[in-house]
């Protein structure tokens, strides 16, 4: 994007007109100096009855571009503080489970910052926080008419597992694989969960209530209550009804993943 100067809105108790020049480097905001490497975080979001961008700069910006939203987010993902890699996407590849027979291979960047990745192209800017991720392995899929080595993200996408594919070469591949594994590793839960216990996730991972939890396993409502109050505080879970039904975080989806894994015989990456 060449020097811009754009009229835009900013959220400051109210919505205000200013003028924003978007430079090589930097952004001017009214008077104010945004560098794009100080942006740490971006999102697409809504305030105050009005889309806009939430700019993370040290302190948080809300700005409404009007018609020139997206091309301004996309200048920002592709400019801000991140670590990128050239690679190849397709996201989705499978949506709970199942094949998403639509979805193209994009040719763009794999993008790190400190709280999030993103998958970047000219068509496309995805975002996925930390906390969305569930896990993350090595595995082999056909691209073109060749058996490729890809690595495997499931994240969470409103109440959907959704799993993506990054298509690299190995030496990258498994870069990733490791910096991911290393995100999942510190949002685990600290304390260990009995057999029991991850079976129980397993159940609710599949979409079982807590009546038929219980008549399969015999066990009393308020037994699971107990193990249901231990998953919500140790953040796998939240309480979605007043039964204390619940449903899994991408922590809890994490679990059940690897759960699977041991039972599989630690297939993949």
């Amino acid at each position: 994007m060449p020097e811009t100067r754009l009229l835009a809105e900013i959220f400051d108790k109210e919505w205000r007109k200013v003028e924003v020049l978007i430079g090589e480097k930097n952004m001017t905001i009214g008077k104010e100096v945004v560098e794009f490497k100080a942006i740490s975080d971006l999102e697409l979001t809504q305030c105050a009855g009005r889309e806009c961008i939430r700019i993370k700069a040290g302190r948080e910006i809300y700005l409404n571009f009007g018609e020139k939203q997206r091309s301004v987010l996309k200048f920002l993902a592709f400019n801000m503080k991140s670590d990128k890699f050239a690679v190849y996407f397709l996201s989705p590849a499978l949506r709970g489970g199942v094949l998403v027979s639509d979805s193209k291979w994009d040719k763009g960047y794999f993008s790190i910052t400190e709280s999030a990745v993103w998958f970047l192209s000219p068509e496309r800017q995805i975002k996925i926080p930390f906390s969305s991720l569930g896990s993350v392995s090595k595995d082999k899929r056909t691209v073109g008419d060749k058996q490729r080595l890809v690595l495997s993200i499931t994240h969470m996408e409103g109440k959907e597992v959704v799993t993506s594919f990054i298509l690299c070469p190995e030496t990258t591949l498994e870069l990733l694989q490791e910096y991911l594994k290393r995100i999942l590793e510190q949002q685990k839960p600290k304390e260990k969960l009995s057999e029991l216990e991850e079976q129980i996730l397993t159940m609710v991972y599949t979409g079982l209530d807590s009546v038929n939890i219980e008549s399969i396993l015999g066990i009393s409502t308020d037994e699971l209550n107990r193990i249901y109050e231990k998953f919500v505080s140790l953040g796998i879970a939240r309480v979605v009804k007043v039964r204390k039904e619940i449903e899994l975080t991408p922590k809890g989806v994490a679990i059940v993943s690897e759960s699977a894994k041991k039972l599989g015989g630690g297939k993949g990456g």
